[in-house]
């Protein structure tokens, strides 16, 4: 069978909408508009050119498959109009709606920004309302457009996410407001514990954690910094600098060498840890129980023991507290793994801190 000779681009949209190319659900309905676009408007915009020539190389082994390359199928012209897309249509547009009293972000598609910006926002929590909301950003399918209440941290999601995608452009209120932020210098985007005049204080805070912290006395010893440390706050470089204790108290996640393990061990017992929950890479419970590893291990446990740190596997972490693993308080997670799976991290499974033991030590070939 000879391939047909295309000589304008329309003529390849109707390929592609044969079985002869297998397209993705979204491709598909690209394509589909594309053909009713030049049918009907005769035009079409240039993003949509640039996008649609974009498939011909994403398609690349299928289109070889039938006879046709797409380096020259690109060369192509087309026969309707191409027309410049405006800035509304190619930029991500922030605004107010005074009618609905919310937020507005208007996109043009982009897969991958959909993916991201509906991860991020099945997880935020607004933590300046104390309301029991999933979402800081609500997708309207009528308007064809995200909307939220009027919120700080609503807007700074928006803020830090469109721009890694699109030409961000902000419109009335919205624009005032961030020209006004942009003007003042920040130094703490989030919570942090800062030391001024002598006087203690978490700039940037919340009311969630306002509350949190009202029986707490802000200083600078290492008790405060390791309960700070678990509730997100950040510590202001000055106050950690010189101290390699401070610094191990104010991390919830933490790299402690095997050399250093004496050292670390009676810092745990400072800040009233008794109890450790021997997570990932653990010798005796994973697959890595070469001779090195074991001998590193029970280093460890060596340590442990004596600076009385109760050890504990991981599927035993809640036992009953009257049983033979209970746990008092919240316990250390040790692991001789790098990986971290948040998810078994918070909540009721919460830690107290990560550590994560490392091996410095020079390799002895012989």
């Amino acid at each position: 069978m000879n391939n047909i000779e295309f000589t304008s681009k329309e003529q390849i949209i109707f390929f592609m909408m044969t079985t002869s190319i297998s397209l993705s659900h979204y491709d598909y309905k690209f394509i589909s508009n594309m053909q009713s676009l030049t049918h009907d408007k005769k035009q079409v915009t240039s993003g949509q050119a640039d996008l649609f020539d974009k498939l011909l190389h994403k398609y690349r082994k299928q289109f070889l498959t039938n006879g046709y390359d797409p380096v020259e199928l690109e060369k192509l012209s087309w026969k309707c109009v191409v027309v410049p897309s405006l800035p509304k249509y190619t930029n991500a547009n922030v605004d107010w709606d005074d009618s609905v009293d919310m937020m507005t972000i208007r996109v043009p598609f982009k897969k991958e920004f959909i993916s991201k910006f509906r991860a991020l926002i099945s997880t935020w929590f607004p933590v300046d309302s104390l309301h029991d909301s999933a979402e800081a950003w609500i997708w309207n399918s009528e308007r064809k457009r995200y909307e939220a209440k009027p919120s700080t941290y609503g807007l700074k999601l928006a803020y830090e996410i469109l721009p890694q995608y699109f030409t961000t452009v902000y419109h009335n209120e919205i624009k005032d407001i961030i020209q006004r932020l942009e003007a003042q210098p920040v130094k703490y985007n989030d919570p942090t514990l800062v030391c001024v005049d002598g006087h203690y204080a978490v700039v940037n805070s919340n009311q969630v954690l306002d509350k949190l912290l009202e029986e707490v006395t802000l200083d600078n010893s290492a008790k405060c910094l390791y309960q700070l440390s678990q509730l997100g706050i950040k510590i202001d470089k000055p106050i950690t600098e010189g101290s390699p204790q401070l610094l191990f108290a104010s991390s919830y996640i933490v790299e402690c060498d095997i050399d250093e393990i004496s050292e670390w061990c009676s810092w745990l017992v400072d800040l009233g840890t008794s109890d450790l929950l021997m997570g990932r890479g653990t010798p005796a419970q994973s697959h890595r129980k070469g001779a090195g590893w074991n001998s590193i291990y029970k280093e460890c446990r060596d340590n442990f023991v004596e600076h009385n740190l109760k050890m504990h596997p991981a599927q035993d972490m809640f036992g009953e507290s009257d049983g033979e693993y209970g746990i008092n308080g919240m316990p250390v997670l040790v692991q001789f793994n790098s990986i971290i799976e948040p998810e078994q991290c918070h909540g009721d499974n919460r830690n107290g801190k990560i550590i994560i033991i490392t091996n410095g030590r020079p390799i002895q070939i012989t």
